[in-house]
């Protein structure tokens, strides 16, 4: 963030300065009637009290002390004990929960049912074939609950009606069946559609009666990350959104990165600097890893994401005479919907390509100025053909890391069916970790769970390495899957770096 927009932080500003800084941790819960610091618990369980590889046999000790930089007495800070993290060097690292649920009250079934409809009902042709069969099983199921709904609102007419027209009356039997299910969907309505889904419809609807509600949202993430910058206490942040959180999280980091100051950007990539160095190398990369062939994606992914950590090194470090622009480093969504990008966030498949060339929807690596493969110049930062560039305002991922954790799906309610691959969908510089379903089982909600098996999970192994929060390059993090074009997380080792 900017100087000016941290000194305009107050209760960030009162917070004591730490002696040494530390590594912020924000998590950002999923959709439905949410309890403050329910998600974060079980994620600091996962990542910090239960992985021994982080805090040794002693330290894991956690410390819930009062939230000065949300400002909500709901929320607690989480913080930890001095172990070696980024480049073995001692730190504390302090977990944050940007808690949403209470800024999407008042959900109602007729919001979810108008983005069903606008979902269910379009063209054939708007689908993508990876989604026709959801798509195709849920307008049998929407109408099969309309007409069930219909039938038992008309039992007191239809039996004349029927009558009148010289038809056959329907069975009683079928009527009785038709009120069963009206209760049942009543019940489910209000316990979970209108609650749970109807966070997801609403956020991904910009209608009018929604847009208070996402700009709210957005405003609160976008303040979080520019207190936390300005406090002074961090030298590193890392975002993690699950479910729709994921969503709401690669928003507030693209917000946030275009609010930066481009006056502030050029003091920093001045000519002959290191960071502009660190820039040039990374555009250099991007522009490999968008032109690889299939065979040699995952290689030119890891060379990217390494120029990728040069860059932000140079970024949040700062000169002596400047103070860090950005620290956020690495961004990790856990059953991300974004794997469907093309269907929530556009029209359809050419909206979105619209959509991100226009640098409305961030990519990863973000969307070339100039492609020239031919003379290998790729830019992504302008004015093009400068000495001296800053990059765009949807470059967020330039130099944030982002690696997506999914679970398979069959049949689409085993395993996690609002998940799925995201690098087809926004960039090849998307790492893209794939679990098996490990059971006929929903496993939305399971990225973190069991965090005191030993040996560990495939889904928390995953999750640790995700997170990295020892900084650790991909080449240690997933052995030999480092270059592979998607990590298989069953087949990773217990132990990193083994």
């Amino acid at each position: 963030m900017t100087a000016e927009q941290a000194n305009s932080q107050t209760p960030a500003d009162s917070t004591p300065k730490a002696s040494k800084p530390k590594t912020a941790i924000v998590v950002i819960h999923g959709m439905g009637e949410q309890q403050p610091m329910e998600t974060l618990r079980g994620l600091v369980n996962a990542l910090w009290v239960c992985d021994s590889d982080i805090t040794g046999k002693r330290d894991s000790t956690i410390y819930s002390k009062p939230d000065s930089i949300t400002g909500s007495f709901e929320l607690r800070r989480i913080t930890t004990r001095n172990v070696a993290l980024e480049n073995g060097v001692p730190k504390r690292a302090d977990f944050f929960e940007f808690y949403w649920a209470h800024l999407m009250t008042g959900n109602t079934v007729k919001s979810v049912t108008s983005w069903l409809i606008s979902l269910l009902f379009r063209k054939p042709s708007s689908v993508p074939l990876r989604l026709r069969l959801p798509w195709l099983v849920g307008i049998v199921l929407f109408s099969m609950t309309v007409l069930e709904l219909a039938l038992a609102g008309a039992k007191a007419v239809l039996p004349d009606v029927l009558t009148a027209l010289h038809l056959p009356p329907i069975p009683a039997g079928w009527y009785l069946a038709a009120s069963v299910f009206t209760l049942v969907f009543s019940l489910f309505s209000t316990w979970w559609l209108a609650p749970v889904a109807g966070d997801a419809a609403r956020y991904l609807s910009p209608t009018p009666e929604n847009v208070a509600a996402r700009q709210t949202i957005r405003e609160a993430g976008v303040d979080l990350l520019t207190k936390l910058h300005g406090s002074g206490n961090y030298d590193r942040i890392i975002v993690i959104g699950h479910s729709l959180g994921s969503v709401i999280g690669y928003d507030v980091l693209n917000y946030a990165w275009g609010r930066l100051s481009a006056d502030d950007l050029l003091c920093r990539h001045e000519q002959g600097s290191r960071v502009l160095e660190t820039l040039g190398a990374l555009e250099k990369a991007a522009g490999t890893l968008c032109h690889a062939s299939q065979a040699d994606t995952g290689a030119a992914r890891a060379a990217y994401r390494m120029a990728q950590r040069a860059y932000q090194t140079e970024l949040r470090h700062g000169r002596e005479d400047l103070p860090p622009i950005w620290m956020v480093t690495d961004f990790i969504t856990l059953g991300c919907p974004l794997s469907k990008g093309d269907v929530l966030l556009a029209k359809d498949n050419n909206d979105f390509g619209i959509r991100k060339r226009q640098r409305e929807l961030p990519t990863c690596p973000p969307w070339l100025e100039k492609n020239d493969a031919k003379n290998k110049r790729f830019r992504f930062s302008y004015p093009i053909d400068e000495t001296v560039r800053i990059p765009h305002h949807a470059a967020i991922f330039g130099p944030v890391v982002w690696t997506n954790v999914y679970f398979e799906n069959l049949l689409i309610v085993f395993g996690d069916i609002i998940s799925g691959a995201v690098a087809p969908r926004h960039g090849r510089g998307v790492l893209d970790v794939r679990l098996k379903i490990h059971g006929l089982v929903f496993r939305h909600l399971d990225y973190w769970k069991d965090p005191k098996s030993d040996p560990p999970r495939p889904w928390l192994r995953a999750l640790r390495r995700a997170t990295n929060l020892k900084c650790l390059d991909d080449q240690t993090l997933w052995g030999e899957q480092a270059e592979s074009v998607e990590i298989k997380a069953d087949d990773l080792p217990n132990q990193i770096g083994t």
